[in-house]
């Protein structure tokens, strides 16, 4: 979409890098050719960008005219192709995820900021599998950084913590209202934990004791938190892949302030 062009967005390119030099991101900003509202764009904050760029539609950004189209901050690593997997398994899992999100915090976000027109009362985080992972990951840590959380097939089983911590949250801090939406599709399962090599038999246990709807419980709960907006969808006939696309295009449709389906 950036080489071939846009006639709702035109695409610029930052890099960022942590604080210690030793992690590069690579920055895909989509700026509306309409002009900003006077209280800034929406913006979106949009995890896997290497992928996002790939999967990009235009009819999609078309869509976005009809409400709000928001300002898109592709968050990706500076590489030829659309995934690097030892790369996003640092910043998405795990405890070296909480140096991603001071990343994203002190880094990311002022960045865009200084530059870009913003609305800092519409700000979205979008990210699937170990993305949607660490979207809600981010959301127990820091509840007010985003006004909204999509998280797509979110790999909570790879990570027990962040599913019995939300299971357990009773209320997100004073002045925090978020909208947090969870999304899955119908094909999607667990992967056999029984042969999984990344950990000790008591990890794998903790893996497995993660129910296979947990995103949908997960959902459910938060829901009953005061102030707090979640849902739980189910998609039929899509499995872990297909639903990249599938959220990414509702994920646009609710940042512009659209129905999710056109």
């Amino acid at each position: 979409m950036a080489e071939t062009g846009s006639t709702h967005y035109r695409f610029e390119r930052l890099h960022i890098d942590s604080p210690d030099g030793q992690r590069h991101y690579r920055l895909d900003i989509g700026i509306p050719r309409n002009p900003p509202p006077a209280s800034g764009y929406p913006v979106m904050y949009l995890l896997d960008g290497n992928n996002v760029m790939a999967e990009l539609h235009e009819g999609w950004l078309g869509e976005l005219d009809a409400g709000t189209p928001p300002l898109l901050v592709m968050i990706g690593y500076d590489i030829d192709g659309t995934y690097d997997g030892e790369q996003r398994t640092r910043d998405y899992t795990g405890a070296t995820s909480e140096a991603f999100l001071q990343v994203l915090e002190s880094r990311i976000k002022p960045e865009v900021q200084a530059r870009y027109s913003v609305d800092l009362g519409r700000q979205t985080l979008w990210g699937h599998s170990f993305g949607g992972l660490f979207v809600l990951y981010a959301l127990l840590q820091q509840p007010h950084a985003f006004q909204t959380w999509i998280a797509a097939s979110a790999s909570l089983w790879y990570q027990p913590t962040t599913f019995d911590n939300g299971m357990s949250l009773k209320a997100f801090p004073a002045g925090t209202a978020p909208t947090v939406r969870l999304v899955k599709g119908e094909r999607e399962g667990k992967p056999p934990i029984a042969q999984f090599d990344g950990g000790s038999p008591e990890r794998r246990r903790e893996m497995s004791a993660v129910p296979r709807d947990a995103n949908r419980l997960l959902a459910e709960h938060l829901a009953t938190l005061p102030g707090t907006e979640a849902s739980y969808q189910e998609f039929n006939g899509r499995n872990h892949g297909q639903m990249f696309g599938t959220a990414l295009h509702l994920g646009l449709r609710r940042a512009a302030g659209l129905p999710e389906q056109p």
